[in-house]
């Protein structure tokens, strides 16, 4: 089996790709996002669980193409057509309210329009054959063809939840039972479900707390599958493409290839986490793909694991050490050499926890990376401060500090001086080690803070309440400029020409003293900033309505701005990060993992 998933991950081998000068943006990744899964002969489609966007990919997970901003709804379920895979449908609801909606796209998952609202929203899409369509709502089963002309079909069960094909039959799971509607008639089972899965005429029903039930004739009479599990709570049970029945519980995860006689125990839980949704290719049928915690992963024994998708990451912030570029996630941090040559970063073969990971902040100086990773101890909020000496690849725990964070930033004038900015606590941090350990400095004025900024003479805090300035450490503190700010810049160059960022309007100085307001930058939220080798500044915003205008330029020290334009992924950019040699300028986006522009 081992051999078989070597094989097959060499089908996967990212493509070398070649960076250069370019009007646009490039998503580089990292593949960290998971998603729902829907295969179409060689394309494969992922919708993350952010469901604004569809992911697609051509050639089988080496790149994916992020389609446009989804209409008017988030997703929350995800079918291809067979017969057509540029016909894609997404299920989902409309924000705000109980109506829902489904999406229709005939370009390949790139753009979506509306196909069909519903009173309430569409949990699942499915397709049969010869391109009918259905979709599961409360109201009941809509059926269409291709996705359009829909209707909705007499006497289907209300609280419909999850729709499946199975052959001629319609298998549906509604209102915590399976139905099933054959020749025309509906009938229902006693069968807890609230997910069904197929392969030829074996059908599986899953219910989180009712167990799991097969079927050997589609659905006309089932059997509950029992293993060797105590837990009934059932993460995960469905059949795959290759006939295994698999069963994840708190106790585990389980395969049985012989339709639950036998079982055996994986060591799935310990690398991926729990699963959502399994897929694969219908040439590919053991090589499956797994919607689990931070990414879509490819195995063959649900042992090994290659990760194969998708970049629709949440980037918090982004460091290059070396030949590193590493970026700062919702979920753990994630390197890869430069230049960017494939959409796939480094993945030790784990996928990283789900829960406590957040990577809010990264600093890199002379081979030293230093990360602020917001977790937990017990219930209380914790920063976990780690150091890496290579690039990124490992990590260890030096301080362990209340709050949360996203700043971390090197003194320039005394390199062992670090300074580590704070939220959901009135107050920051100094390091006087290099990082080892921290000392608070506690001021009754601070909110929470966003940006640290240091010069040779001392620190500026971007914080909630306003702009501070410290010459001694942060052991005093003075407001410079009342009101909530975002991030904070001293010109590597003079470090008299500061730039602070509040909601809309830019503040600046060239004296580093008095501050003159830029008005109405924009009407989005700003939210990160930073400088080029030449002294160009870039300006990330974030949309909370639509599309980002993304990012800002300003070539006059931040007195006038203008629309650079960024990636068109949900709300924008968090974190931005030029090249030493200034012709490459990265974002980390919402949605969207780093995008990567040229500068020239």
């Amino acid at each position: 089996m081992i051999s078989l998933l070597a094989a097959l991950l060499v089908v996967v081998t990212p493509p070398v790709a070649q960076a250069g000068p370019s009007t646009g943006w490039a998503n580089i990744g990292p593949n960290g996002a998971g998603g729902y899964l829907a295969f179409a002969q060689n394309l494969v489609y992922v919708l993350p669980g952010a469901g604004q966007q569809v992911f697609r990919s051509d050639d089988r997970g080496r790149s994916w193409r992020q389609g446009k901003l989804l209409p008017e709804m988030r997703g929350n379920g995800l079918a291809a057509d067979p017969a057509r895979p540029d016909t894609v449908l997404v299920a989902g609801y409309e924000p705000g309210g109980d109506a829902g909606t489904v999406l229709r796209s005939a370009d390949g998952g790139n753009s979506f329009s509306v196909a069909l609202r519903t009173p309430s929203g569409v949990e699942d899409v499915a397709f049969g054959a010869a391109g009918v369509s259905y979709a599961a709502t409360a109201e009941g089963v809509y059926r269409g063809v291709g996705g359009l002309g829909w209707s909705l079909l007499p006497g289907s069960p209300a609280s419909a939840e999850d729709v499946h094909v199975v052959g001629s039959d319609v298998v549906v799971a509604a209102g915590g039972k399976a139905h099933v509607l054959r020749a025309g008639k509906w009938s229902a089972y006693d069968v807890p479900a609230d997910k069904i899965t197929s392969r030829g005429d074996v059908v599986v029903a899953r219910k989180f707390s009712g167990g799991v039930h097969l079927s050997s004739d589609r659905g006309a009479s089932w059997r509950a599958v029992t293993g060797p599990w105590t837990s009934s709570w059932i993460l995960y049970g469905g059949i795959t493409a290759n006939g295994w029945v698999q069963v994840q519980t708190l106790d585990g995860h389980f395969i049985s290839q012989d339709l639950g006689a036998s079982w055996t125990r994986t060591d799935a839980v310990k690398k991926v986490d729990v699963y959502t949704e399994i897929g694969s290719f219908a040439d590919l049928p053991d090589w499956q793909w797994v919607y689990a915690s931070g990414g879509v992963y490819a195995t063959a024994d649900h042992e090994h694991y290659k990760r194969v998708g998708v970049p629709g990451a949440h980037v918090l912030s982004l460091a290059v050490s070396g030949r590193s570029i590493i970026a700062g996630t919702m979920q753990g941090s994630f390197r890869t050499d430069l230049p960017v040559a494939s959409q796939e970063w480094d993945f030790d073969g784990t996928a990283p926890p789900a829960i406590g990971n957040r990577v809010g902040a990264l600093a890199a100086r002379d081979g030293v990376v230093l990360r602020g990773r917001n977790a937990y101890r017990g219930s209380q909020d914790m920063i976990y401060v780690e150091r890496s000496l290579d690039g990124g690849r490992t990590w260890v725990t030096t301080d362990v500090v209340p709050g949360n964070t996203r700043s971390l930033v090197f003194d320039p004038a005394l390199p062992s001086r670090v300074y580590l900015g704070a939220y959901l606590i009135n107050a920051f941090y100094v390091s006087l080690d290099g990082g080892l350990t921290f000392t608070a400095r506690v001021h009754a004025g601070l909110r929470g803070i966003k940006t640290i900024a240091a010069d040779p003479t001392g620190i500026w805090l971007a914080d909630a309440g306003g702009l501070y300035r410290s010459t001694d450490a942060g052991v005093t503190i003075k407001q410079v400029v009342a009101g909530r700010m975002n991030s904070v810049l001293v010109d590597p160059r003079d470090p008299k020409h500061v730039v602070a960022v509040g909601q809309n309007s830019v503040f600046v100085s060239f004296d580093g003293a008095s501050f003159t307001e830029v008005p109405n930058v924009s009407a989005e939220q700003l939210s990160t900033l930073t400088s080029g080798p030449d002294g160009v500044l870039y300006l990330g915003s974030i949309s909370f309505q639509g599309q980002s205008k993304g990012v800002l330029r300003s070539v006059n020290g931040g007195r006038s701005w203008s629309v650079l334009g960024g990636p068109e992924v949900e709300r924008g950019v968090e974190a931005l990060l030029v090249s030493s040699d200034g012709r490459t300028l990265y974002a980390g986006t919402v949605s969207g993992s780093v995008h990567r522009r040229s500068l020239g």
